[in-house]
């Protein structure tokens, strides 16, 4: 019986959450799709809450070893020894790696998520960007095949790596919580939201962009309320690094975009009361709590202090309950990472502007249009929000667009490819 093992836990990023989702996705789906006499097994470090399937062909195994060191004693190929001829697929690169001998039936094919430790690596800090660039390269010399999510990756991986290295794209999908809930308008409500917004997860930063949504607010008073997803995204504080785990500001009570803000303060909003399905969801539909970050923000003009909200979602169920509420994505980010948020709005039928990335104008196709410049995306913003019509047609190339992306398909393409491996 041939299984296929998953590495349940991911590089350790500003996307970690979402990957787990993903990564238990993954899992469900190959079970799912399993040909005859297969199976699937994730692999979950000691202390993580593993997830509980349904299906007979999906199991869950906990290595030894915590969470905390993996990133460390995985960049040696001893502790790879233990995968020694089984078939391995890993959904981020951190995954443990030797070289083995051509027949001793080992199988490993490893996804390279985002290529931004090559396009921007100040966003992820020199150490991170480092280790990511460490893991890739590990997997470039010891994996049988690398998959990138979009052949934009690709690309990039073929520009550093060289054409010789075996990368194929296996397209991804939104983990279940981003997609909308049935209980999305109950948590719009206890976020505090309105009945219209627009919805961007991009920060203050020259990747970020956020300056170019401003300004069209600014230009447009008529223009929807912007509503940003904090922690989507990669930031830096001033000394390079985002801490990761740090309280979450305590949920305030009412509306705090009305108080009196500080002249760099940001109006945030959290739920006003925790969920009541929260305590018997999984670990893996949790967010490791941080702050809203300031600097990744940036000071909110005063003139937009009402119009401006940023979101702390306290599950990544809330998530999808804030794309798919939103009237329009708005994303001018130079670069893209997993694209899961992208995903989610589109699943929802959530068109998205953005700013020309090429990650994000492959997944989006024509559910997408790009604006390269402030200007430029400042008008099709107005267009867009302005003609309901047009918005429309969006949505419903938005929904059609997001229909062909599921984890069953994903699951089908891997295990073909590990078997002409």
């Amino acid at each position: 019986m041939a299984t296929l093992t998953l590495i349940g836990e991911p590089f350790p990023d500003w996307e970690a959450d979402l990957q787990r989702a993903a990564i238990r996705d993954l899992t469900a789906a190959l079970a799912e799709t399993a040909p005859r006499a297969c199976s699937a097994r994730l692999i979950v470090a000691r202390g993580s809450e593993a997830p509980v399937f349904s299906s007979p062909k999906a199991m869950v195994e906990t290595m030894p070893l915590s969470t905390s060191v993996l990133s460390l004693v995985w960049q040696n190929g001893t502790t790879a020894r233990p995968l020694d001829g089984e078939f391995v697929h890993a959904l981020t690169p951190m995954v443990p790696l030797r070289n083995r001998g051509a027949d001793d039936g080992s199988q490993t094919s490893v996804t390279v998520p985002h290529a931004i430790a090559w396009e921007a690596p100040e966003l992820l800090g020199p150490s991170q960007a480092r280790l990511f660039r460490n893991f890739v390269r590990r997997a470039v010399k010891f994996a049988d095949v690398l998959l990138t999510p979009t052949y934009a990756v690709a690309s990039v991986l073929h520009d550093r790596y060289g054409e010789q290295v075996p990368v194929q794209v296996l397209p991804l999908a939104a983990p279940e919580e981003l997609r909308r809930p049935s209980d999305a308008r109950e948590r719009r409500s206890a976020l505090g939201l309105p009945e219209r917004y627009i919805v961007t997860t991009t920060t203050a930063n020259e990747h970020g962009r956020l300056q170019w949504i401003l300004d069209a607010l600014e230009a447009d008073p008529e223009l929807p309320p912007l509503v940003i997803v904090d922690g989507l995204g990669p930031t830096l504080h001033e000394n390079g690094r985002r801490p990761k785990g740090t309280p979450a500001v305590s949920p305030s009570a009412g509306r705090t975009a009305d108080a009196a803000p500080t002249p760099d303060a940001v109006p945030t909003r959290a739920p006003a009361s925790p969920d009541a399905g929260a305590a018997e969801r999984s670990a893996t539909a949790t967010l490791t709590p941080i702050a809203p970050d300031p600097v990744a923000m940036g000071p909110i003009p005063e003139s937009l202090r009402q119009r401006v909200l940023v979101v702390r979602p306290r599950e990544l169920a809330d998530i999808g309950a804030i794309l798919s509420g939103a009237d329009l994505m708005a994303q001018p980010q130079t670069c893209m990472g997993s694209g899961y948020p992208l995903l989610g709005a589109l699943n929802s039928g959530i068109p998205v502007l953005h700013g020309g990335a090429a990650g994000y104008a492959e997944i989006s196709l024509d559910a997408g249009i790009a604006a390269a410049d402030a200007g430029a995306f400042a008008s099709e913003l107005g267009r867009l929000c302005h003609d309901a019509t047009e918005l429309e047609r969006m949505a419903v190339l938005a929904e059609d667009r997001g229909r062909a992306f599921t984890w069953r398909n994903t699951a089908w393409q891997l295990w073909e490819l590990h078997a002409n491996l």
